[in-house]
């Protein structure tokens, strides 16, 4: 009896374990792949809802594509599944695992099989076979300190993209600009056609040694028909139905040796300037009476850093008066670089007739073509200053000293009587009653009261231009943006996704557009917040970006609870 007891129990628990494995089931559509190419994975649940938990996936980057549902009829009885798809991105090369994902079904928690995927590196880019690839490089790998160079990430594809996000290296040792204009061509690689685009920064590094350029990252989505039919695809394998798969691209860390300049010469005053430089100057009269102006106008042009020029020294005569105007700038970035011209003026007014010479006006720059430093400078211009019409009038600018200094000391007198007869006799002495205490206190008071309160609103209105309150501001306004009900879905993802971005970088004080749900994590664990809350946000982070690709209609409670959860965290992280 006791025997035939356990063989029973042992084939109960058989049964129950034959259900577990049965109940939810994940496929992918290949196992073997590239470095940042998305496997699409399936997870299948029989007989209704199910909770997936992804978290065991630490090789691969998952991202959300929505579900879907079917229904079976077989001798009368129905069967419904549920079906959870999902993009795996993988996050380095070898023979990745896929573990057992657990799903949890009215209670109990069901696992999948593994599955053993293989990721190779990319083949090289020019070899064509890539559909589509990055790469960045600069325009000189060894430049001087204070040099500008050109930095340019560049995009092929030779399939259709969309919904491109692009985060740029923080560029650190580095001033970086990134030029407006984004250029877009299209080229031939080992005889296949890519359509290229450029994003384009110019640097200056400002420290010298070996600075790296970490790699830049473009999470991409590719239209591509289906390559192979999935288990679960229902009629979109029989009709060969298009599909979006999301690939993460990085280009390869840039190593950049910045040279420091070369000692300068014994009194040489250096402007600062590294590049290619030319100055020029205009006196706009050269013959003029006392008290008139004439304008010397000063323009240095070039290529570099020319936005740094400093105001030049004016080598003025004694006898002349001189006012600057403020410096005018016309620079612009180019292919090679800034380039422009930045144009000095003053006034230049003489107090004193005669025959007087303006020296030339110079600087030192270090020239890239000769390597060394270079003296340039400006023609002089002789000047005639004849007596004003009025000579005899005028005030005397340089007086010689008397031979006897006058006595200061006069006799008082009265000229006149004023309107208001002078009190001469002793009734003027008569006391008068003097002011409270109060009244004096606060009259005295009124002062420091005005100074305070125009302090205030000069504090109030004085603009907080900190990396941290713009992103601040950007959360603000992106949580505006999300808030009408006639956004499209997109635009309503977009606009959270901006804001719970904006908001975590603004705490940190930095500037960005990006993030993923693991840098989000790290960064609100770094200001103090608990695990399961950075994870929590940062979930939300991936599930907006999820909801954004998948391409499924948003249900309005499925919006409402988005936008309360991500008003909440921004409002939490602008405390």
């Amino acid at each position: 009896m006791g025997k035939t007891l356990t063989i029973t129990v042992m084939i109960l628990l058989a049964a129950a374990a034959f259900a577990d494995a049965a109940a939810v089931r994940a496929v992918v559509d290949r196992n073997q792949a590239t470095v940042g190419e998305s496997i699409a994975l399936q997870v299948a649940i029989d007989g209704g809802e199910g909770e997936v938990d992804l978290s065991g996936l630490v090789d691969f980057k998952t991202v959300s594509h929505g579900t879907s549902s079917s229904f079976q009829m077989i001798n009368g009885r129905t069967s419904r599944q549920l079906i959870h798809n999902y993009a795996l991105i993988p996050l380095k090369a070898g023979n990745l695992n896929i573990p057992a994902i657990p799903v949890t079904i009215d209670g109990r928690i069901h696992y999948t099989t593994p599955i053993g995927v293989t990721i190779a590196r990319d083949p090289p880019a020019d070899s064509g076979q890539l559909d589509v690839y990055v790469t960045a490089e600069v325009s000189d790998p060894s430049p001087w300190v204070g040099q500008q160079m050109v930095y340019t990430f560049r995009l092929f594809n030779a399939v259709q993209v969309a919904d491109a996000k692009f985060q740029a290296p923080e560029f650190n040792g580095f001033t970086a600009e990134e030029r407006e204009d984004r250029q877009s061509h299209r080229t031939v690689v080992n005889g296949r056609e890519f359509i290229v685009t450029d994003v384009v920064f110019i640097l200056v590094p400002i420290k010298t040694g070996t600075l790296e350029i970490e790699p830049a990252v473009l999470q991409v989505g590719m239209l591509q028909r289906n390559r192979q039919p999935r288990p679960f695809s229902g009629m979109d394998a029989f009709f060969g139905r298009s599909q979006m798969t999301t690939r993460i691209l990085e280009t390869d860390p840039i190593a950049v040796h910045v040279k420091d300049l070369p000692p300068r010469p014994p009194g040489t005053s250096f402007s600062g300037l590294v590049g290619r430089f030319e100055m020029a100057a205009s006196l706009d009269k050269t013959a003029l009476r006392v008290g008139d102006s004439t304008t010397l106008t000063v323009t240095v042009s070039g290529t570099g850093n020319i936005m740094d020029t400093p105001e030049p020294a004016i080598p003025a005569p004694a006898e002349f008066k001189a006012y600057a105007d403020n410096p005018e700038t016309q620079i612009k970035p180019g292919p090679q670089g800034y380039s422009g011209n930045k144009i000095f003026r003053t006034a230049l007014v003489p107090v004193q007739p005669g025959r007087y010479r303006i020296d030339p006006v110079g600087l030192t720059y270090f020239d890239l073509n000769t390597g060394g430093y270079r003296d340039i400078s400006t023609s002089a211009f002789d000047v005639t200053v004849s007596p004003s019409e009025t000579a005899s009038a005028d005030i005397e600018v340089f007086r010689g000293t008397p031979l006897q200094t006058p006595s200061l000391k006069k006799r008082v007198e009265f000229t006149g009587r004023d309107i208001l007869p002078l009190k001469e006799g002793l009734e003027a002495l008569k006391p008068q009653r003097s002011l409270p205490p109060l009244w004096f206190g606060l009259f005295m008071a009124i002062p420091m009261l005005v100074f305070l309160a125009a302090r205030t609103v000069m504090q109030m209105a004085q603009k907080d231009d900190s990396p941290g309150r713009i992103m601040a501001d950007r959360a603000t306004q992106a949580l505006k943006s999300a808030a009408p009900a006639d956004s499209t879905d997109g635009e309503f993802l977009s606009a959270l996704y901006r804001a719970l971005v904006s908001a975590i970088l603004g705490r940190q004080g930095v500037m960005g557009t990006s993030l993923t749900w693991s840098e989000a994590s790290d960064q609100l664990l770094k200001i103090g917040w608990n695990a399961d809350d950075a994870t929590a946000a940062a979930r939300l982070l991936e599930e907006i970006e999820s909801f954004n690709y998948s391409g499924d209609r948003l249900k309005e409670e499925k919006r409402t609870d988005l936008m309360g959860r991500t008003r909440q965290a921004v409002r939490r992280l602008a405390r």
